[in-house]
């Protein structure tokens, strides 16, 4: 099973995590982790170590914001350990799509259909105007 990883500024990750989960279940084999203001560089890097060592098999990384410190610190640790995939822009569509299917694809596939779904998730919707029931067309 493809481990997943969040880690956003904040606690977004945690309650990303959390909607998910009223939607498709309880999940194993996913960690979140936050950045918060003040955590040193050095702490963020160690949690986020330890979070994916705690992790099995591949890691698909979820973060908010590319070039974002959880992003940043994140691709040092790619350099390190080649096992993890990161993927920003986490939404509630992408990370649905990652819980529902990690066990059903090769990694490249799932990743090529997250990216997919966390896209189409974003809509404008625009509600059409109410037709008059006398106008003939």
């Amino acid at each position: 099973m493809v481990g997943v990883l969040i880690c956003t500024h904040g606690s977004a990750g945690q309650e990303f995590l959390k909607s998910a989960e009223m939607i498709c279940g309880q999940q194993e084999n996913c960690q979140t982790v936050k950045f918060t203001d003040g955590e040193s560089l050095d702490q963020l890097e160690q949690e986020l170590e330890q979070k994916i060592t705690a992790l099995s098999g591949k890691v698909i990384c979820l973060t908010d914001l590319k070039g974002g410190t959880p992003f940043n610190t994140l691709v040092r640790i790619l350099e390190k350990n080649p096992a993890i995939e990161i993927v920003t822009g986490v939404n509630i569509p992408m990370l649905l799509e990652l819980l529902l299917n990690r066990d059903q694809l090769p990694l490249d596939d799932l990743i090529k259909m997250i990216l997919e779904a966390g896209k189409s998730g974003i809509y404008h919707f625009k509600p059409t105007p109410a037709k008059d029931e006398d106008e003939e067309f």
